[in-house]
């Protein structure tokens, strides 16, 4: 074995640990994660890497290199404003950095990817069904559920308690989810398709039994691993696989749409009554998001281009808040105690809305550009399950601050590394398709 390939599965085997360190968010306090304890190793990637970064930056992902160099403007505007502030720009260099390191190094084989990933979802399960079997409010196991008292004012329903983990959020399970799914396809969907009819059948039980815990988060983020389902699916039925590509896509637009129907209107548990939907009236999101949307039709184009910093967004918030608006849209919630709160300041819950308030239309746009980009060569390699997450992660832009998610951008990383590319080279030193 030369050092190089001992270096390259070092490294392998270093990523795979980061992974687990994201989808086994051991709890810290504050905002800081075990999962930090890799950034030397992957500064050092990286650094490593450089000669291939470089021309990633600039031929493979120009739109991402765009989106961080406009960041990097606004931000240095932000201080010429007098209101800087490095934090923002500082998170989205993480998560930058995150994307690098798994689209340069190569995870391990399928197979070995596979155990990872089950071994994952095995633990998660695990976790679900002791919360199941034994009364866990109370005791230390209690973290493991979320309970809303909000919606427990209203009447008895499923959203009061759910199924968070070790995160600190059930909707953040819900779309760290996509990490243990990511592991385990690229052996599973070959396995799958050469399988007998009475071992797919087997298969698929055990993977509904699998996403029961995802169902128990109750999370719109698990639009993402929907995708990737349907999805990898598709790619495992070789001779219906358009077909089957079409149905996965209107499976995730249909779901995706439904998830968006619950942020743009009043719906379960506000309205008690089937069909559950209310057309005439707001859903709770909308408070700070059309209050974000007032301050930015409200900016001159200096702040529509360049944005604004947390302090200055902190201090327009309360101006464009109208607290009767918003106690009305609270109160079929639960909420309407929360108004002053909801009136003070609230983060957008919107990731369009995030960057375009903190960065700009042209960061906006950048970072958009570069999803659409990554889905389409996804979709043109036929790599559907890919292509579908990032569909499954367009929708999820529209209720989550979603890019500043660590999972989220190991797992582009992922789906960048897995597409062929001539960077990627035998020549350049560079393992094909994202594994050693």
């Amino acid at each position: 074995m030369n050092d190089d390939f001992r270096r390259q599965t070092l490294l392998s085997w270093g990523a795979m640990a980061f992974l687990a360190s994201l989808f086994l968010p051991f709890p810290q306090g504050g905002k800081v994660l075990l999962s930090e304890l890799f950034a030397p190793l992957m500064l050092w990637q990286c650094w490593n890497q450089r000669k291939r970064l470089g021309k990633l930056c600039l031929r493979e992902r120009p739109c991402l290199a765009f989106a961080a160099l406009w960041m990097l403007l606004a931000t240095v505007d932000h201080f010429l404003r007098g209101h800087g502030s490095l934090y923002d720009l500082a998170v989205f260099a993480y998560m930058g950095l995150i994307f690098l390191f798994l689209r340069l190094t190569p995870l391990p084989s399928p197979k070995a990817s596979f155990r990872c990933g089950a071994a994952l979802l095995a633990i998660l399960w695990g976790g679900w069904a002791l919360a199941k079997a034994l009364p866990v409010q109370g005791t230390c196991l209690e973290g493991l559920l979320y309970f809303d008292g909000h919606f427990a004012t209203l009447e008895p329903n499923a959203l009061v308690t759910r199924y968070q983990f070790l995160f600190p959020n059930p909707n953040l399970l819900g779309g760290a989810y996509i990490l243990p799914v990511l592991l385990c396809l690229p052996w599973l969907r070959p396995w799958f398709a050469a399988a007998s009819s009475g071992k797919r059948g087997a298969c698929l039980l055990l993977g509904a039994l699998a996403f029961l815990p995802l169902l128990a988060t109750a999370s719109k983020m698990s639009v993402m691993t929907l995708g990737l389902l349907t999805g990898g699916l598709a790619m495992s039925l070789p001779s219906h696989r358009r077909l089957a590509a079409a149905l996965a896509l209107t499976i995730t637009l249909a779901f995706g749409t439904l998830c968006l129907t619950t942020v743009f209107f009043r719906t379960y548990p506000a309205v008690s009554q089937s069909p559950w939907v209310d057309f005439q009236h707001r859903g709770n999101y909308s408070v700070h998001q059309e209050i974000y949307g007032r301050i930015f039709l409200a900016s001159s184009w200096r702040e529509k281009l360049l944005g604004h910093d947390a302090a200055q967004l902190r201090q327009l918030y309360p101006g464009h808040a109208r607290e009767d608006r918003i106690r009305e849209i609270l109160k079929p919630y639960g909420f309407e105690k929360e108004t002053n709160l909801y009136a003070t300041f609230m983060d957008p819950h919107c990731e369009y809305l995030n960057l375009l308030s903190f960065f700009g239309i042209p960061a906006l746009l950048a970072v958009v550009a570069f999803l659409l980009r990554l889905a389409a060569q996804c979709a043109k390699n036929e790599e559907y399950a890919h292509a579908l997450l990032i569909v499954g992660l367009l929708f999820a832009f529209f209720w989550e601050d979603v890019a500043s998610k660590r999972f989220l951008w190991a797992a582009l990383g992922i789906v960048a590394a897995r597409l062929p590319h001539p960077l990627d080279s035998p020549g350049d030193g560079a393992p094909g398709h994202g594994y050693i």
